[in-house]
């Protein structure tokens, strides 16, 4: 792989000794067989839980009052006796959930609160070492090094090096070019589209609904040329009709990069299609507050096993997913996702009170090429609306079609509303949330 100027100089960075040493202890511990990552993983939980029992106020005073100590956990079983963090609870005590002999080293930050209120939390300046290491060795899979050439479809602004100079110096040395998810016009994304021809960017990042859009663009434009080694989609789930159609676009595959803000990455998907859970975080997934077999969907809980400034132990992150099992043919020992299957206001309820998730719009409205985007919104068990952008309003005769086959799935009983809109609202990141839910699942 040919050295870039950009991996060429990291190294003599601040920290880029620290880097570079993660990096070759990651690539060993993927090739670790799962009961050898279990006990890997153990030792670290101890050394974690022991470290926010004797430093962290919060889980002191927690663990104190249902009288638990570290020595206490002698396995997995025990580790998930645990309580479990949410985020409201980490909003409430923020300052008693930092480590005090870290106080003064930490980076306040926060999330973007698409899904409502915003987490804020503190990170050290170890975690801008750790996360960058595992999204080159997942993008490595593909073989797409540090500092190779990237394209961003993106709309936070914090993640796009465009401000200062120092930030736009930056994205020179890393090689990016941005299309701005808020502005997204057809003189944008044939400008766009050119550059791309020309410069050949060895990856996409992007939100997989502004992703879509720009390739339904080159596809209708008949606009060749683009090819590059992966698509890196994160930040909202992929759908299918979103991966075909990229994959068809840009004759490439397109890879899952699960991550949080405050938590960074957390799996990435490798070549043969699984999900793969970063060794550095032990993730469950739970239903009625307890393990569930592999399969079975539930609530994801993450234990971070190397942020120690700020310990996040059994967190509930608020997204639903689904554990799979058994090795996959890419001979990584990494565990495994079958799928994150979306966030707690990805579900939907029907008039009878059985969850459908929000997957089921995309497949239902694909025999409707006619709509552009679509966002639907539940205020409760008796009412579903339905806002809708369409190509065209001349012939609105399928609407009635469309209406029956929602009934069929959610009831007689649902009060169902299809509005024709002349646009949906972006989030304040630039990401396009297609399902907004009041109503939880029963077994969360």
């Amino acid at each position: 792989m040919k050295p870039t100027l950009y991996s060429l100089l990291r190294p003599f960075w601040p920290g880029g000794e620290t880097l570079q040493s993660l990096k070759k202890e990651l690539a060993q511990t993927q090739w670790l067989s799962a009961e050898a990552l279990e006990a890997w993983q153990f030792e670290r939980i101890r050394r974690l839980v022991a470290y926010a029992y004797e430093n962290v106020p919060y889980y002191n005073e927690l663990y104190c009052s249902l009288d638990i100590h570290p020595e206490d956990i002698k396995s997995i079983g025990d580790f998930q006796k645990l309580p479990f963090v949410t985020r409201e609870e980490i909003n409430t005590h923020l300052r008693e959930m930092t480590a005090w002999k870290t106080h003064g080293k930490l980076l306040a930050d926060s999330t973007g609160g698409s899904t409502g209120e915003p987490l804020h939390f503190y990170r050290e300046k170890a975690f801008d070492w750790w996360d960058p290491a595992l999204e080159l060795r997942g993008r490595g899979w593909y073989g797409v090094g540090e500092g190779e050439k990237m394209a961003l479809v993106w709309g936070a602004k914090r993640d796009m090096h465009l401000q200062t100079w120092r930030e736009r110096f930056k994205a020179i040395l890393l090689q990016e070019r941005v299309l701005n998810a808020f502005n997204m016009t057809d003189a944008t994304m044939a400008e766009f589209a050119g550059m791309l021809v020309k410069w050949k960017p060895a990856m996409f990042r992007a939100y997989a609904s502004a992703l879509a859009l720009f390739a339904q663009y080159v596809k209708d434009h008949q606009i060749n040329g683009i090819r590059p080694r992966i698509i890196e989609t994160t930040a909202e789930k992929v759908t299918q009709p979103q991966r075909e159609l990229i994959e068809e676009v840009f004759q490439c595959k397109v890879a899952d990069w699960y991550s949080a803000r405050e938590l960074g990455t957390i799996a990435y998907q490798c070549p043969e299609g699984s999900l793969h859970v970063c060794e550095t975080r032990y993730l469950e997934v739970v239903a009625n507050d307890r393990p569930v077999k592999a399969g079975e969907l539930g609530e994801v809980a993450i234990t971070s096993l190397h942020q120690y400034g700020m310990p996040f132990i059994r967190y509930k992150i608020g997204d639903m997913a689904i554990a799979d099992d058994g090795p996959c043919t890419c001979g990584r020992g990494l565990p495994r996702l079958k799928e994150v299957v979306g966030r707690l206001q990805d579900f939907l309820v029907t008039s009878e009170g059985q969850f459908v998730h929000g997957g089921y719009f995309p497949h239902t409205l694909r025999h409707w090429p006619q709509i552009l985007r679509y966002q639907v919104y539940q205020p409760d068990r008796k009412h579903l609306e339905v806002r809708l952008m369409c190509k065209t309003s001349d012939d609105l005769a399928w609407i009635s079609n469309l209406r029956n086959e929602l009934r069929e799935c959610f009831g007689v009983q649902m009060n169902i509303s299809l509005n024709i809109v002349d646009e949906i609202p972006l989030t304040s990141a630039g990401k396009h949330r297609p399902i907004i839910s009041e109503v939880k699942p029963d077994f969360v």
